[in-house]
This record gives C-alpha cells, sequence and structure tokens, in this order.
C-alpha cells in the first residue's frame, strides 16, 4: 500500500528561486516544503541585477515593497573606451511591465524576504541544514530520502521540483546533461560595501587588455566583474592587496570594505530535458548563464512563474496532467535567447584585439547616430521578449492575434476618477478576463456562455481612456477600469478594439476572443482543457 503524501510538493534548493516558487505555491494555497541544505538563506552577495519581469513575480506574492525598498531602482550603463572615454549608453526609462527594466539588489536580503514571506503563508514550510540523499518516482508521487544532522527520513510528495543549483543533485539524479560551453575566460569578483563612489550606473570598461565591469548596489554597495589577463594565477588575484589595486585602477575608492573576493569561470549551458515524470527542474539546475546580461537569476523566477501556476492548477484538478508538458516547452527557448544575449553581450564587453575592440566601438556608435537603432540600444529592446508560440495558448485571427504566448503589458490604470494603480494589483492570483469594450457589458454577454467557466473567475472591464465611467451592466459586480496610457487598447492593435483577453495566472495571455469568434474559440479552449487530461500531450498549442 503506498503511504499517503506529506506534502503536495518538495522544494529542493532556498535560493531565489525556491524561495519565489514557494511564496507562489503558498499563494495558490499549495502545501508545500523546502529543503536547504545549508543552514540559512545565503549571507554574500552573488547576483545583483532584477529586472521589470521579477519584480511583477514579487509584486504577484506581495513582495513587493518591502524588496524594491531595499534596492537601486532603474539603473543603466556607460561604455568606455580604453581611454576611460564614453562612447554607448544604456538607460531603459519605459515601464512596460509596471517596473523599471533595470535594478541593483543584495541577494542575501531577498532571500532574507523571499524567506520571512514563505514563512509566514499557510502550508509552506522550510526546513534548513536538510540534504536530500536520493529520490523515487513511482508515478503516483516521489519519495525524498533526507539527513538532518545524522538522522535520516523519508517523505512523500505529488512533485519534487530542483532549485539546487548549478550542481544540482535533482538534475544528475533524473539524468538531464548540460549543453553548451564554459568560457575560457576567468574573472574576479569584487563585491564591496561602505563606497565613496557616487556613480548611479554601470560602467563598463570595454578594453581589450582588462576589460571589467563596475556596477552600483543599494547600501552604498558596488561590484567588480574584472577579467583575469592570460597566465595570471587566480589565488594571487584574489588577494586583497591585488583587489585593491584593481578597484584604484577603476575609478573606485581602494579604502572601500571588500566583502568578497573569487574567480569565477562563466558558463553558458542548458539542460536537454527539465523534466522526468513528477521531477522538474528550474533555475541554475536547468540552465546557466555569463552574468554580462545580468538574467542568470530572473531567468530562474521566470522559470518557477511558469511552473507554479501549472502545478497548482493540477493539483487542484482544474487543468490536466498534460499542462506540465507545456513548461519546458514555453521556457526553453526563452532561456536559451537570454543566454545567447549574454554571450553576444560578452563580446561587447570583453573585445578581443586593438582591431575588435575599435571596430566594435565604430560599429556602436555608427548605430547611435540612426534614431531607430540609438532607441533599440539604449532601451534596450535587444533584450528578447518574454513569449513563447506554443504551450498553453490559442490563436485566432482578429485584434491582437500576435498577443497569445506574450506576457501582458502592466500599465497604471484608473480604477475611479483620480484613482490610480497598476493593473496587476487588480487582476488576483488565477485566471482573468479583461473584456476591453466601451460597452463591455455587452462585449462580455456575447462571449462569457462560450468559454470554460476556468477562464471567467475574475472579470475585469476595461474602458477606453476617453469613456467615462459608468455602471457596468454587469449582472455580477465586476470592477471596471480606465485605460489611462491607452497601453491596453494599443496591445489589441486597433484603434477601437473589442475584445477578451484571458489572461494566465503568470500574466501571459492564454487567448483573445471576439464576440463573432466567440463559438469556436470557445471550443477550442473547451479541447484545449480536454487534451491536457492526458499526460505527456505532444503539443497544447490550439487554432480556433
Amino acid at each position: 500500500m503506498t503511504r499517503p503524501f506529506d506534502h503536495e510538493v518538495i522544494i529542493a534548493g532556498a535560493g531565489p528561486a525556491g524561495l519565489t516558487l514557494a511564496n507562489l505555491l503558498g499563494l495558490y494555497g499549495i502545501d508545500t516544503l523546502v529543503l536547504e541544505q545549508n543552514p540559512s538563506t545565503v549571507h554574500e552577495p552573488r547576483a545583483v541585477s532584477i529586472d521589470d519581469e521579477s519584480l511583477r513575480t514579487l509584486q504577484m506574492v506581495g513582495l513587493i515593497d518591502q524588496a524594491i525598498a531595499r534596492m537601486a531602482p532603474g539603473y543603466g550603463s556607460i561604455y568606455l573606451d580604453p581611454k576611460r572615454r564614453p562612447f554607448a549608453a544604456v538607460h531603459p526609462l519605459a515601464e512596460e511591465f509596471g517596473w523599471p527594466k533595470r535594478n541593483a539588489f543584495r541577494q542575501p536580503v531577498l532571500e532574507a524576504t523571499l524567506a520571512e514571506g514563505a514563512r509566514a503563508r499557510p502550508g509552506v514550510a522550510l526546513r534548513f541544514e536538510t540534504t536530500i540523499l536520493d529520490h523515487h518516482d513511482d508515478g503516483q508521487g516521489v519519495s525524498v530520502t533526507t539527513d538532518h544532522a545524522g538522522e535520516r527520513r523519508e517523505l512523500r510528495a505529488r512533485y519534487l521540483i530542483g532549485c539546487d543549483g548549478g550542481r544540482s543533485r535533482t538534475r544528475r539524479a533524473i539524468g538531464a546533461s548540460l549543453g553548451g560551453s564554459s568560457f575560457e575566460e576567468k574573472w574576479l569578483i569584487l563585491d564591496t560595501s561602505a563606497t565613496t563612489d557616487p556613480t548611479r550606473h554601470t560602467h563598463v570598461f570595454s578594453d581589450p587588455f582588462r576589460p571589467a565591469l563596475s556596477l552600483p548596489g543599494p547600501d552604498r554597495t558596488r561590484r567588480y566583474e574584472i577579467r583575469l589577463r592570460p597566465g595570471e594565477d587566480p589565488a594571487e588575484m584574489e588577494t586583497e592587496a591585488r583587489a585593491r589595486e584593481l578597484i584604484a585602477w577603476y575609478g573606485g575608492d581602494p579604502s572601500v570594505t571588500i566583502d568578497r573576493r573569487v574567480v569565477y569561470t562563466f558558463q553558458a549551458r542548458i539542460a536537454d530535458h527539465w523534466r522526468a515524470g513528477r521531477v522538474f527542474l528550474c533555475g541554475d539546475a536547468a540552465h546557466l548563464t555569463p552574468p554580462f546580461a545580468g538574467q542568470g537569476m530572473n531567468a530562474g523566477i521566470r522559470d518557477v512563474s511558469n511552473l507554479a501556476w501549472k502545478l497548482a492548477a493540477v493539483l487542484r484538478g482544474q487543468i490536466g496532467p498534460g499542462l506540465l508538458d507545456s513548461y519546458q516547452l514555453e521556457r526553453r527557448d526563452h532561456a536559451w535567447s537570454m543566454i545567447q544575449l549574454a554571450v553576444n553581450l560578452g563580446v561587447l564587453i570583453s573585445p578581443h584585439g586593438t582591431l575588435r575592440s575599435g571596430l566594435i566601438r565604430l560599429a556602436v556608435r555608427a548605430m547611435g547616430l540612426v534614431p531607430a537603432w540609438k532607441d533599440w540600444l539604449v532601451q534596450m529592446r535587444y533584450k528578447p521578449r518574454p513569449r513563447f508560440d506554443a504551450g498553453f495558448l490559442l490563436r485566432a485571427d482578429g485584434p491582437g492575434a500576435e498577443l497569445p504566448g506574450r506576457m501582458f503589458p502592466q500599465p497604471r490604470v484608473e480604477t475611479a476618477p483620480g484613482t490610480v494603480c497598476r493593473l496587476d494589483d487588480l487582476l488576483g492570483a488565477g485566471f482573468c478576463a479583461l473584456v476591453c469594450a466601451p460597452d463591455p457589458a455587452v462585449l462580455w454577454a456575447a462571449v462569457a456562455p462560450h468559454l470554460p467557466a476556468l477562464f471567467t473567475a475574475r472579470v475585469i472591464a476595461v474602458l477606453p481612456d476617453r469613456i467615462a465611467f459608468a455602471a457596468t451592466g454587469f449582472a455580477t459586480p465586476t470592477p471596471i477600469v480606465r485605460d489611462l496610457t491607452g497601453a491596453l487598447m494599443r496591445a489589441l492593435g486597433g484603434a477601437a478594439p473589442e475584445a477578451v483577453i484571458l489572461l494566465r495566472p503568470d500574466r501571459y495571455v492564454a487567448a483573445v476572443i471576439t464576440a463573432q469568434g466567440a463559438p469556436a474559440q470557445g471550443r477550442a479552449l473547451a479541447a484545449m482543457l480536454e487534451a491536457s487530461l492526458v499526460a505527456q500531450a505532444p503539443a497544447l498549442h490550439q487554432a480556433a
């Protein structure tokens, strides 16, 4: 007889990905246990940059105010040639997803915030100084053997999620291998505090002799990333005297407090599979990226944001287990595109040879002479968009035909005359239907009867900015908002579009439904849900 479950989900690893996953599962009401072999969350700085998409996830779990209070939001980058003259700048100002695109943070502070948030959620537990020795997936659940202070214990869960880092035991156990390559270059990382350097933005020293980055941080912290030259001894470069010499060379305060000195070999790798049965990989367990794009931790948070709601929907019986097949399908290509971005930025940051360095700078300066190209660079439009083309989504012709599979924008909206908030503050934790029309009640009456109930649990009426607030006309109480910036209507691609946008819990668009297409689209959504009842479905993508 199979023993009962101790938890619905066990998470291996209490890093940013594991703790964010625990908060999300707690938000969805899933009984969750986090196991971490270390005695606490980290005390040393590791990741230093968090983006707007990750902040949106922190907003979802209710930790954004605590987190952003200890960040330095909205920083940019200034690229300097070997003579320390600026030749390019990146300073994105747009907040498409509700938050600044680049924000400096301290990983110990963020992890402590995430751990505190997880502990406060009913049904979520954190257990430190506990090592996972083994696991066994019998098809009905996963038995996990643990060691805590020499005491072995077996726990049973429906799913095991490996968020256990680049040396993941979980990855090895499911037979996944990392493809890609290690960089031949070694880089010295110096984390400092009590700095007197007032520079707000990152300085990128694009110097073929010894490229480096000087990155700002909150609370008077700063990081230096410095490439070692061939033949240099990492141990010698990690000495305090050498570290202070290098900080002074790059214009920093040589008397600053140095909290960490370590040499890394950067990696660009991705696992060949992220799942085996009831065991999944997230974050560094699934992919490793060089730091040049600041996306390593952010990619892990995207992973768990994608996986968490799917686990919850399957565990609650809302959607069939085939939904979980869409996790790697939706995430892998985007994760790899971020790795490639980091590799390409590494070429710009760390050029080899004087001639190549000069040609790169010449090309970048030429881009600055063309307004569209300059905007592409300055506003970070080179960053891969949060999107996928196959997975749990429905495509159809009409307004917003390109939206399914895209993260939806988060503008500020007006909930009453003079009262403004971010869109996500109204969406809740489940599926949401945004009814966008001058008369939303009429559109909803035409569309709602054709939609599966899963997609209609929360409804928000969206008025164009020119339409005054009025009685909603809905049969049940329905929030009504006004599209102040026009971002929501622009996303639909028309001057006066009328459509229902179905948002998934992770803020990606599942479908855009029109009144004319509602019968066929509703049937396609129902078929998509029915297909999810079969695990290992080849694809969940449907077309109306």
